[in-house]
């Protein structure tokens, strides 16, 4: 499970770099794959994650931590980038007072990403999509936000999935 923890980190800073940085979608999945600008981890970075273990001789070892399902990663970041708007519909209504607008970056792009994977990737369980949700907002964001994504997040997993020729709410 860890290793799909890694997914959605690396997935959330590529939505990020194109989102809130303007990088094209190409470059910012490159430099990511190369670990390169913004994406280059740094020791302090790597000691502190604590979902990717580093391993000496790592191709050597049992417990060695799985490599990135780099298209797992894609799917995440082209599925939310290409259905945004259709989420976003989605999801305004579940924020109760709050716009998608008044809310910060990272929170409204993890949630974004969560919603997509909960709609599009059906073998995806609901309950480890909306906790890596959760977990992302509580590392990069605040305690609050946490709360506020899996309240969204829930809710959103309750709604009915829309028809492409339905009404909008």
């Amino acid at each position: 499970m860890a290793a799909r923890r890694r997914e959605h980190r690396i997935a959330l800073e590529i939505l990020y770099a194109v989102d809130i940085g303007k990088r094209p979608v190409e470059d910012a999945i490159a430099q990511a794959r190369q670990g390169v600008g913004v994406f280059a981890r740094g020791d302090k970075t790597i000691a502190e994650e604590p979902f990717e273990p580093v391993y000496p001789a790592v191709d050597q070892r049992a417990d060695a931590p799985a490599t990135t399902d780099w298209a797992l990663v894609e799917a995440l970041v082209r599925g939310s980038l290409s259905c945004q708007s259709e989420l976003e519909a989605e999801v305004t209504p579940l924020l109760q007072r709050w716009t998608l607008a008044r809310l910060a970056g990272v929170d409204r792009l993890i949630i974004l990403m969560a919603c997509w994977e909960l709609r599009h990737r059906p073998d995806a369980s609901t309950t480890e999509v909306i906790n890596h949700a959760v977990e992302l907002a509580r590392r990069l964001s605040t305690e609050q936000s946490a709360g506020f994504v899996n309240a969204v997040l829930d809710a959103f997993a309750k709604t009915p999935v829309r028809d492409a020729g339905s009404p909008s709410r």
